[in-house]
């Protein structure tokens, strides 16, 4: 089976870029693996946090730090994508984000990777760099960025 491999972050665009995995693994008849990256100075992760789709969410789980936070934008991810008959499963990884992206998309064999963009500023683009132009530049599959405005 084709796996897809979403990158998804606490973003408001994150449901969208969840909606448009949920219509191309649907329609490639594909499964899903929902990522979010981590921090690695705050979190305490030295392997993946494996999460399964149809374990118990609890929506009042406040985001006492990066991790936590991370580990419910995935449960929530998973959740829509059961609802609308995806097979899915998360993980939670902790390292700069657009270096273990691509890592991640390698070891799982994706097929194709999907994340949203933010609309940084000049000087924000600058400053901190495009996560997602780093990962079309360093992926070894299509990366697919939904690029519809969060603002």
């Amino acid at each position: 089976m084709k796996t897809l491999l979403v990158a998804i972050d606490s973003s408001a665009i994150a449901g969208k870029v969840v909606s448009l995995a949920a219509q191309q693994a649907l329609a490639l008849n594909a499964q899903v693996v929902v990522v979010c990256c981590v921090d690695e100075k705050y979190c305490s992760l030295a392997t993946p946090l494996e999460l399964a789709a149809g374990e118990t969410f609890d929506a009042a789980l406040s985001s006492q730090d990066e991790q936590n936070g991370a580990e419910s934008v995935v449960r929530q991810a998973l959740a829509r994508l059961r609802l609308a008959g995806v097979a899915a499963r998360g993980r939670v990884v902790a390292g700069e984000a657009a270096i273990t992206i691509v890592e991640q998309a390698r070891a799982l064999d994706a097929e194709m990777i999907i994340m949203g963009r933010r609309h940084l500023t000049p000087f924000n683009r600058l400053l901190k760099g495009s996560v997602s132009a780093a990962v079309i530049e360093q992926a070894h599959c299509p990366v697919m960025i939904d690029v519809r405005a969060d603002r």
